[in-house]
């Protein structure tokens, strides 16, 4: 199993990589309370990892619950993400003849292809403590916040709770359809070089990130997979020779990391 030692080769995987899977578990999540050394720490590495994914295709799965990736430049609902592959006439237009430009256009008509927000990259299975559901469960419906002023379900009368998988029961109608635009993403990644980047899942909730990116990486034999994790790095020797252990706090490694990317 490879460890820390090897920096320098971790900052070239993620300078180079085109394709990423990043997820972000327990460390990241913001509580209230934390000291407001954490929580600064942690907006700070929300940056520091939009630096790093700036220009390629990413999809990002949180286990934190706190909304506070949204209101980071990686969850902008309006700047929008590089287009990593394009396939359009404007790719060919600088070195391609006549009538190859005229095949061009058969084949790939000359649209402007709208790009993903960077909002639709990012999915939260654990859910969102900003949307509020009801605490009986007597509706799907989930309400954004102040939506409903007085917080009380206008349907069965009962208050309203977070919509994470602390409510009993969890609507997890709010996260599904990121969850199937996630699956779609990845089902793109197969036999194609991914780097998955795993960031502070330990084995609090291990079936959201920890063992179905150990899977990803096992099945795409394309993958290399890279474990952060302050008490929790080990990685499985199925993947030793295509992983990296970093035991570090992920706040803290992908703070330092971006400086090298």
């Amino acid at each position: 199993m490879k460890t820390q030692d090897n920096s320098s080769g971790i900052s070239q995987r993620l300078s180079s990589a085109r394709h990423l899977l990043i997820g972000l578990g327990e460390e990241w999540q913001i509580r209230p309370d934390q000291e407001p050394e954490r929580v600064e720490k942690i907006e700070k590495a929300y940056e520091s990892l939009y630096q790093i994914l700036a220009d390629k295709d990413y999809f990002i799965v949180t286990m934190a619950t706190d909304a506070r990736i949204y209101t980071t430049r990686l969850g902008s609902a309006t700047e929008r993400v590089a287009d990593v592959e394009p396939k359009t006439k404007e790719a060919f237009s600088c070195t391609a003849d006549p009538e190859t430009m005229a095949r061009m256009d058969r084949i790939f008509p000359p649209v402007n292809r709208l790009l993903d927000v960077r909002e639709r990259r990012i999915v939260a299975p654990c859910g969102n403590e900003t949307w509020r559901q009801c605490s009986r469960g007597c509706t799907k419906d989930i309400w954004e916040p102040g939506e409903i002023p007085d917080d009380i379900c206008p349907h069965c009368g009962a208050s309203l709770t977070g919509n994470t998988k602390d409510a009993v029961p969890y609507i997890e109608e709010g996260y599904l359809p990121q969850w199937n635009h996630f699956t779609r993403w990845l089902s793109g990644t197969w036999n194609k070089e991914l780097l998955i980047l795993e960031l502070g899942a330990g084995f609090r909730d291990p079936s959201v990130i920890r063992f179905p990116f150990e899977r990803t990486a096992y099945v795409n034999q394309r993958s290399h997979l890279i474990r952060v994790h302050k008490k929790f790095p080990q990685i499985t020797k199925e993947l030793a020779e295509r992983g990296e252990s970093v035991r570090e706090d992920s706040v803290d490694w992908i703070r330092n990391s971006s400086r090298g990317v």
